[in-house]
């Protein structure tokens, strides 16, 4: 008779390290975007908007992947690699899905709310989606990837 043995499969230290690793670098993106602007675009209109957004952009990428990486890799979970890489790759598509969505749903409830109402709403709602986002992104790159357990009737 064998004993179960408990095999973590990474899903919680994948979605806690992409979170971590995602809002960390995600606003030091934005900091770092809108010290860019101050320092070189001092008379900057509208494309002031574009260094913030891309930090934010880059640095959520690059920080759910890493986070991920490295929680995974610190609990010394199987195809760490696979589901880094899966992750990568759907990071930016989940960015682009979500903006678009975000911008389709503020749209559509502008007519019923008023401006600070609107702007109160996004501020609370934002925060909320981006972490449902990461978590979701970093949970379905570890299903994708998850290592499967040995069949106990195979022979290695």
């Amino acid at each position: 008779m064998q004993l179960s043995r408990n095999n973590p499969n990474g899903y919680l230290a994948a979605i806690i390290g992409s979170l971590i690793g995602a809002v960390a670098l995600l606003y030091l993106g934005s900091y770092l975007g809108r010290i860019y602007v101050i320092k070189f675009m001092p008379n900057a209109e509208l494309e002031g908007l574009i260094p913030p957004v891309i930090g934010q952009f880059i640095g959520w990428w690059i920080g759910e992947v890493l986070g991920c990486w490295l929680a995974l890799r610190w609990q010394n979970h199987r195809k760490v690699n696979k589901t880094v890489k899966l992750l990568a790759i759907l990071t930016p598509i989940g960015i682009i899905l979500w903006l678009v969505a975000f911008i389709f749903i503020s749209q559509l409830l502008n007519s019923y709310f008023s401006d600070l109402e609107m702007l109160l709403l996004q501020n609370q709602i934002r925060p909320i989606s981006v972490g449902l986002l990461i978590m979701v992104l970093a949970w379905l790159a570890r299903f994708l990837t998850k290592p499967q357990p040995p069949h106990p009737h195979t022979y290695e």
